[in-house]
């Protein structure tokens, strides 16, 4: 049962949602940093940072999450082109 879940094509999906998912965490912390380097420190508080934070990571992952997308809609519509016959 085993062998059957970790076929190459289940292994090359999830290496892609795990690499989609880091690319996207980090570009959710390149863009805090730079919030943080734009926004003045006298201005913001405590809880504004981390709810910068958060809310950065968070959309982070949901680039993360639609470059997975687009990878998939990639790899099916390869595929649906090379067995249709022009």
């Amino acid at each position: 049962m085993i062998g059957g879940l970790m076929s190459p094509k289940v292994v090359t999906l999830i290496m892609l949602l795990v690499l989609s998912l880091i690319i996207g965490v980090g570009l959710g912390e390149w863009f805090f940093r730079l919030f943080l380097t734009i926004v003045p420190p006298a201005t913001i508080s405590n809880f504004n940072t981390a709810s910068a934070r958060v809310a950065h990571l968070t959309y982070g992952l949901g680039v993360g999450v639609l470059m997975f997308v687009w990878m998939l809609l990639g790899m099916f519509s390869a595929r649906f082109m090379r067995r249709k016959k022009i």
